[in-house]
């Protein structure tokens, strides 16, 4: 028994120094494609002082717990008098989540993500869908108003 634990320690240990010699890799990278760019920028601007330039933070990774993504749909579904089209529910998302709504392929991808949930739903029977015109843009509502969603840690235990 012990041995399995050790083996299956000295394997973990392995994918996590792996992890972490790649993130190096990557600073090291990036650090040097930085030192480029500010030497281009002296070269145009000798007198630029880089402490006082913006730093564009990156978006969280947007992990989420099992479940918590369609359960902060159903939330707002539930709140709504109207039909929610999936636009609408995306940018509520980017706003809870503090993501940059300006970013167009953030929010493409968040919209995918947001769509994916609600077919979920969908088949479900939790919400539905109808069209918004002659596009493909859908409009949702809730339909069972008290469905509670099972859920735990991201692997499904808990």
């Amino acid at each position: 028994m012990a041995n399995l634990t050790v083996n299956g320690l000295i394997k973990k240990r392995a994918e996590i120094a792996g992890r972490i010699q790649a993130i190096q890799e990557e600073a090291g990278r990036l650090i040097a494609a930085l030192d480029h760019i500010d030497q281009t920028l002296r070269l145009f601007d000798p007198e630029i002082d880089f402490q006082v330039l913006p730093v564009k933070m990156l978006p969280p990774p947007n992990a989420a717990f099992r479940g918590e993504f369609q359960r902060s749909l159903l939330e707002m579904l539930r709140g709504a008098k109207h039909w929610q089209t999936t636009d609408d529910l995306t940018v509520k998302v980017m706003v809870q989540r503090r993501m940059n709504e300006a970013d167009r392929a953030l929010r493409v991808l968040t919209r995918k993500r947001v769509g994916h949930a609600l077919k979920r739903l969908e088949r479900k029977g939790v919400t539905e869908s109808r069209r918004m015109g002659k596009g493909a843009l859908l409009s949702w509502r809730i339909t069972k108003p008290d469905a509670q969603l099972e859920g735990g840690w991201r692997n499904g235990s808990g």
